[in-house]
C-alpha cells in the first residue's frame, strides 16, 4: 500500500466537525488542507486551529485557504451544513480526479446523492461521524467524550481499497473508525437521533440530557416514527435503533445539538435535511407521522419568528 502520509486531503468546511477531525489528521502527520471562510478563516490563518479535547487545550498549525486551487486531491471530506452541499460539490469539481474519493461527514440522508449528482457517484462514499464538538469561537473547537466514524461504499456493498485506506488514515489519527456494508441504512440510523433531538432542542431550548429527562416519551415517539419510515422504504435499519439511540445519548450532559447551536447564533437550521425529509419520505409510502409533522411546523414557525427579530 502506498504511503498514506503522502495522500492529499481536504477538509471542506472547518467548523465543529471538520475542524475537529481535520485537526486530528494533522496531529497524526497527514497532509491536510482546510477550507474556511470569513472570520473563521482569518483566525485560523493567523493563530492556527485551537482544539480543546476533554479540557486539554492544544494549538495546531494548519494549512488553511479561503479559495481552492485546481489541484487534484485524494480525499475530500465535506463538512458543511446540508444547505450548502450542492454548492460545495460544484466548488470541488476541479479537484476531483480519477482517483479522488469524496466523503460526506454531514447530518442527513441525502447529501451523498446530491454530491453524486454533481461529480458522479463513482467518486462518492458514505460517512458518519459520532462526536460531541462545538465551535465556541472562530478557530476554536471544543470536544468531549467519544469520537468515532463509520464509512463505507454507498452504491455497492464492497469493502473497497479506498474505504480500507481511509479507515486506516482515521484510525491512525485517533478516530474509532469502522466500516459498514450498508451505509444507506446507517445514515437512517443516525437520522433517528438527529430528527428527534435536533428538532426538539430548537423547539424547547433544552440540552440533550434535559430532553431525555423531561421529554423522554416525545423523543422516543419521534424516533419510532423515523424508524418506521426507514423500514417502509426497505432499509435494514437496526431493530433496536430507538433503544440504541436513546442509550447512547445518556452521556451528553449539557450538550447542545448542532441545530440548537445554529439557531442560537441566528444561522439557518437544517430543518429540511433532518425533519422535512422524513415527512417527504412518509408521504411516498402514505404513512402518517403526526408527531414529526407537528414538531416540524412548530420549529419552522419559531425559526421564522426569530429571523424577524434578528
Amino acid at each position: 500500500m502506498n504511503n498514506l502520509k503522502n495522500k492529499k486531503l481536504l477538509i471542506y468546511g472547518t467548523g465543529a466537525v471538520g475542524g475537529y477531525y481535520g485537526g486530528m489528521l494533522v496531529k497524526a502527520g497527514f497532509d491536510v488542507t482546510f477550507l474556511a471562510r470569513g472570520e473563521n478563516y482569518k483566525v485560523l490563518k493567523e493563530n492556527g486551529l485551537t482544539l480543546i479535547c476533554d479540557g486539554k487545550k492544544e494549538i495546531i498549525s494548519i494549512n488553511v485557504v479561503d479559495v481552492l486551487d485546481k489541484a487534484k486531491l485524494d480525499y475530500i471530506c465535506i463538512c458543511v451544513k446540508s444547505l450548502d452541499t450542492k454548492e460545495a460539490a460544484k466548488n470541488i469539481i476541479p479537484n476531483v480526479g480519477e482517483n479522488t474519493t469524496v466523503i460526506s461527514f454531514q447530518n442527513g440522508v441525502e447529501n451523498e446523492d446530491i454530491i453524486a449528482s454533481v461529480i458522479g457517484k463513482d467518486s462518492v462514499i458514505g460517512g458518519l461521524v459520532f462526536v460531541a464538538s462545538k465551535l465556541i469561537s472562530p478557530g476554536v473547537i471544543e470536544q468531549f467524550g467519544y469520537n468515532g466514524a463509520l464509512i463505507g461504499e454507498l452504491y455497492s456493498n464492497e469493502k473497497t481499497k479506498r474505504v480500507l485506506e481511509l479507515q486506516e488514515i482515521l484510525i491512525e489519527s485517533g478516530v474509532d473508525c469502522k466500516i459498514s456494508d450498508d451505509m444507506r441504512s446507517e445514515l437512517w440510523n443516525k437520522l433517528v437521533w438527529n430528527a428527534s433531538f435536533n428538532s426538539l432542542s430548537v423547539l424547547t431550548g433544552k440540552t440533550v440530557d434535559k430532553l431525555l429527562e423531561e421529554d423522554y416519551e416525545l423523543v422516543k415517539t419521534i424516533m419510532t416514527e423515523v424508524r418506521d419510515i426507514a423500514v417502509a422504504h426497505g432499509l435494514n435499519i437496526r431493530p433496536d435503533t430507538v433503544e440504541f439511540n436513546l442509550n447512547r445519548s445518556k452521556g451528553f450532559t449539557g450538550f447542545k445539538t448542532s441545530m440548537l447551536q445554529d439557531f442560537e447564533r441566528g444561522k439557518p437550521i437544517e430543518l429540511e435535511a433532518l425533519i422535512g425529509v422524513v415527512i417527504r419520505k412518509a408521504k411516498e409510502k402514505n404513512i402518517s407521522v403526526p408527531n414529526i409533522e407537528r414538531v416540524y411546523k412548530e420549529v419552522k414557525l419559531k425559526f421564522i419568528s426569530s429571523r424577524m427579530i434578528y
